[in-house]
């Protein structure tokens, strides 16, 4: 629901919702939608579909540069800067937004190209590229409230986790279309699939309900106002929209909100949209955390 179908058997058959990984390219720009679930309504021209084929590729490369040299700066002032939560923690912060920046560029050739290289690789940067975000998200829940206590444990236990809960992610992503028209797309699977509703799950309770506890913790302990100087509730600022549009993906598919070309759309834009605006995170973390320490300001402490 909600895509750009090339005009392929192939794609029309794996229906799968438009993600920063699913703007399509194909022989022309003409792109229908074809709701398998609407069979009796006329296809619907999809306005979001040239509009991002031709703003991804170029967003992509300018987000991975810009996030590669500001966290290269970032590891480089580990050196000169004192970090209240030690520079083991802001190095794998950096590393976090260093292995999604990596991600991105194969994204832009293969919106550019089609993807050309096979289904396990796509499976492979769809992990990394959702594992790293998870894993910033449990390493910064980590460090706000003293998880997983400290030293190696806290360093290797929030990783093994997000790429664990990362498999979903990889598992219900794959490849569609054929030629040029081949893409790597976030999902290929019906909405109702396992592993699409625990990956689902999954950025639920990182993306969402995460940051909420903690909030409700820092209102219940008085320390709200502690919270404004603490970068790292960007990364759940840039991201939460993305959360809660996947919800509404859901509420979509099982016919809960009305279902009309016009939402249709309005949702790929929202989906699209919601998913460029968290991907900023890897150019705004360490660019953040860079102002921090030159302006002397404190990034640690508890929520």
């Amino acid at each position: 629901m909600g895509n750009c179908m090339p005009r392929s058997p192939e794609i029309v058959a794996n229906r799968t919702s438009l993600h920063l990984l699913d703007f399509f390219n194909t022989s022309d720009y003409y792109m229908n939608y074809d709701y398998d679930d609407f069979a009796a309504a006329q296809p619907c021209y999809n306005h979001y579909c040239p509009f991002f084929q031709r703003a991804a590729p170029p967003y992509l490369i300018a987000t991975s540069a810009t996030s590669l040299v500001a966290t290269a700066a970032l590891l480089l002032a580990l050196r000169s800067h004192s970090w209240p939560h030690g520079r083991t923690f802001v190095a794998q912060l950096a590393a976090c937004c260093g292995l999604f920046a990596i991600t991105l560029p194969p994204m832009a050739a293969g919106i550019a190209w089609g993807w050309q290289v096979g289904e396990g690789p796509c499976r492979a940067m769809l992990l990394l590229w959702q594992g790293s975000v998870l894993a910033q998200g449990l390493l910064l829940g980590s460090g706000c409230c003293n998880l997983w206590g400290r030293g190696w444990c806290r360093a290797v236990v929030p990783w093994v986790t997000a790429m664990v809960m990362a498999v979903p992610a990889a598992l219900s992503g794959g490849i569609v279309g054929t030629g040029l028209s081949t893409q790597c797309v976030y999902r290929s699977v019906d909405v109702d699939s396992v592993v699409h509703l625990l990956h689902l799950t999954v950025c639920c309770c990182v993306l969402l309900l995460l940051p909420a506890a903690l909030l409700m913790a820092a209102v219940w302990r008085g320390t709200c106002g502690e919270m404004g100087s603490r970068v790292w509730w960007l990364f759940w600022v840039l991201w939460a929209p993305h959360g809660v549009v996947m919800v509404v993906e859901v509420l979509l598919e099982a016919g809960v909100m009305p279902a009309n070309c016009s939402v249709f759309e309005s949702f790929d834009f929202a989906l699209g949209l919601s998913a460029a605006l968290g991907g900023l995170h890897c150019c705004l973390t360490p660019l953040m955390l860079l102002l921090s320490a030159f302006c002397g300001h404190k990034v640690g402490g508890k929520c």
